[in-house]
């Protein structure tokens, strides 16, 4: 058995090269991990998606201390994504700088790689997901997720190309968009239930809430967008979302000012995602990435230590405490991130789909915007709301060095809301929207601080305005309910 190393070995101009332990039920599993040039940490990657900077490989790790480099011959290799019976794994990978990030699978022993991806711009983030199912469809089709950033918008947050969500059969044939934030998302991971987790800029242009990101939860074909962590106040960037098997889901909450975007460990809970924020490991003066919970119930994560000539290694974490036990690997002068067990993990649910790609608009109803919990809109209970207004982002498709969220707004139209609180409106599928709630004189009643939109098909539907998914709707048949969803700028009058 190897002894834990000390977190000094990590500096640099060590004579350590690595170290690995696998001590009892700390690792009982092969691992696979990136290893990228310590080099390449930048406070700025805060900002990116999923860096793979030159020179980063997978490697994969066995209890016995021996390592195995799995994507030789690519110039760049992060993202691994373990298949659910363990024997393949997804990763982003280019061979050369004249090629762009593509999604590759290869075996676990490292042969047989497969090109999966074709995308126009940099594909990243791969995840194995459950199967998508029409009604009309023979069989379900087994799909993974990928971040893509081909679609031609822009993020003015990097000037780099941004990256939504997509999804594909396992080939890398139908892919879908299902993610239609004004700017980029964050690497997912994916719920027993099949729906998919990210972090997402909230941002509207001259609001502070814009500097924030949330947690969000989609269905694997777009539909049912929800938050599963608003974060209203907190660090501004959470992000390395990972869900464990003990009800937590696990991410990095950074403030911007650390490598790579590291920072403390903090979870919430499956049973309580709005209300259960918990800071589970503080940082201090390092930065924590990537946790890994494992199947045995433990958990891995990187950690930066303060010393500004350290690097990331791979520590176990007491679950039940957040403390920080021994380095479990480390290699002087490399990070080593994003941990994956190598080892068959259970495969997660599909889900069945409404979606139907040949359409142009869903819909949104409401039970009634005066129910809402939140602090600030209690005057939306005495109602007095009489129109819904649809703002839509224009993302920007050009570069540009001004700050800010980056992207302007139109709007697209309005509707009427019933004197219940209820409204039920048509609106253009694939586009990021926002609503606003209007009063007689059309003065602004609330305004929707984030983005949200509709698949081709969807029916997508709330309780109230901003309404804590804990409350039960009214026991009632709203009034606008038992009408025909309204197209925008229609009124009663030319209704009837």
């Amino acid at each position: 058995m190897i002894a834990a190393v000390p977190a000094t070995y990590l500096r640099s101009g060590s004579l350590l090269a690595s170290a690995l332990l696998f001590a009892g039920s700390v690792v009982a599993q092969d691992l696979v991990v990136v290893r990228q040039p310590a080099a390449a940490a930048d406070a700025a990657a805060t900002e990116a998606t999923v860096p793979c900077p030159d020179q980063s490989q997978i490697v994969r790790l066995s209890p016995d201390g021996s390592e195995r480099p799995l994507t030789d011959g690519f110039l760049a290799a992060c993202d691994p994504a373990v298949s659910f019976d363990g024997r393949q794994i997804l990763f982003a990978g280019r061979r050369s700088r004249e090629e762009t990030l593509q999604i590759w699978r290869i075996d676990e022993d490292g042969s047989g790689f497969d090109r999966i991806t074709d995308d126009p711009g940099d594909a990243s983030a791969p995840l194995w997901v459950g199967s998508l199912f029409h009604l009309n469809d023979d069989a379900p089709t087994q799909r993974i997720a990928y971040l893509a950033s081909g679609h031609g918008w822009v993020d003015q947050r990097t000037g780099r190309p941004a990256a939504a969500l997509y999804t594909s059969d396992l080939d890398g044939g139908n892919p879908w968009r299902i993610s239609y934030h004004p700017n980029s998302v964050f690497a997912p991971d994916v719920l027993a239930n099949g729906r998919l987790l990210f972090a997402a800029w909230r941002g509207t242009p001259g609001d502070p809430g814009g500097s924030r990101r949330s947690l969000m939860a989609v269905n694997n074909d777009g539909t049912d967008l929800m938050a599963l962590h608003d974060n209203h106040s907190g660090p501004p960037y959470p992000h390395s979302v990972r869900v464990g098997r003990d009800g937590r889901v696990y991410f990095v909450e950074a403030n911007g000012n650390t490598p790579l975007g590291g920072g403390d460990l903090a979870y919430v809970t499956l049973r309580r995602p709005l209300h259960s924020r918990t800071l589970f490991a503080a940082a201090g003066d390092g930065a924590y990435l990537d946790p890994l919970p494992l199947a045995d119930g433990g958990l891995l994560a990187s950690y930066h230590p303060a010393d500004g000539d350290a690097s990331y290694g791979l520590y176990r974490i007491n679950p039940a405490t957040g403390e920080r036990l021994e380095l479990v690997h480390a290699k002087n002068g490399f990070d080593t991130l994003d941990a994956q067990e190598l080892a068959p993990h259970p495969r997660v649910q599909g889900r069945s789909s409404v979606v139907d790609l040949s359409k142009e608009t869903g819909v949104f109803f409401c039970v009634s915007s005066h129910v809402t919990d939140r602090p600030g809109l209690e005057h939306l209970r005495e109602g007095g709301v009489a129109t819904i207004r649809v703002i839509e982002a224009v993302p920007s498709t050009k570069r540009s060095t001004k700050k800010g969220p980056g992207f302007e707004e139109s709007i697209l139209g309005e509707a009427p809301v019933e004197n219940d609180g209820s409204f039920h409106i048509e609106v253009p599928s694939g586009v990021p929207l926002r609503f606003a709630l209007l009063d007689e004189e059309g003065g602004t009643v609330a305004e929707q601080d984030s983005w949200t939109w509709v698949m081709p098909r969807e029916w997508r539907g709330c309780i109230g305005c901003h309404e804590d998914r804990e409350m039960v709707v009214p026991n009632k048949m709203a009034d606008a309910f038992v009408k025909p969803a309204v197209q925008l700028g229609q009124t009663e009058e030319s209704e009837e």
